[in-house]
């Protein structure tokens, strides 16, 4: 899908639809305990790589005890209710009520209901200002115009930190989404969408945002970028 190709609704539709239904029986299982394919376990184990780093960021921030983050596309919850753990005020916002329904679940399980508003609507939609925004292995799905808006949005939520994953422009990893189209269906991911250096440059533009630091998350079959933007 390029740029150019995109359309704001349609994506959105495509997006509920997919992680209400198959796509959350798929990330559903590997962020939880099931037994899982050498390939699915390496998402898994790179998945929670990433969340310590990123937890770890967080952290250096230093927002004290009670400060807010929203959680933009929650999924099941993992690093929402690793939050609400700590004492932070955590809103846990996904598109799909599937995985929302998850979370609550698992949160209340855990005890951090409480310490937790959930809410289903687009990362597009959402409202509200926070000390910090997280956003995990969800812009990997926007094509660079949709990119750019969503983190638009993103930025204007928070006078702090946005900490989010994407999916630079690579060759070799292209040709792995390529490869991985002829695995079988129960083994694939979505479609991955790369952004490519000058794009991230001139979503960075628009926001006023500055890159304070970076990290190449690869572990497998999950590869990912992590990034800490702030407005400071």
């Amino acid at each position: 899908m390029s740029s150019s190709s995109f359309n704001a609704e349609e994506h959105k539709k495509m997006l509920r639809s997919y992680f209400n239904g198959q796509g959350f029986q798929r990330w559903a299982s590997i962020y939880g305990d099931d037994k899982l394919s050498s390939i699915r376990n390496t998402v898994r184990q790179g998945h929670a790589v990433m969340m310590d780093k990123a937890f770890d960021w967080l952290q250096q921030l230093g927002l004290p005890k009670g400060a807010t983050v929203l959680d933009a596309g929650c999924g099941t919850g993992l690093f929402s209710i690793r939050l609400a753990k700590e004492g932070y005020k955590v809103t846990a916002v996904d598109i799909a009520s599937q995985m929302v329904d998850k979370a609550k679940a698992e949160a209340t399980k855990q005890g951090v209901q409480d310490n937790i508003t959930f809410e289903v609507n687009t990362l597009e939609s959402v409202r509200g200002t926070y000390d910090a925004v997280v956003c995990f292995d969800v812009l990997i799905h926007y094509p660079a115009e949709g990119f750019s808006q969503v983190f638009r949005n993103l930025a204007s939520l928070t006078k702090g930190s946005v900490i989010f994953t994407y999916a630079p422009y690579n060759k070799l990893l292209a040709l792995m989404h390529w490869v991985g189209g002829y695995f079988p269906k129960k083994e694939r991911r979505t479609t991955i969408q790369m952004i490519r250096d000058e794009e991230m440059q001139t979503a960075m533009k628009k926001t006023g945002m500055q890159v304070k630091s970076r990290e190449k998350i690869s572990f497998g079959f999950y590869h990912t970028m992590l990034m800490n933007a702030s407005h400071k």
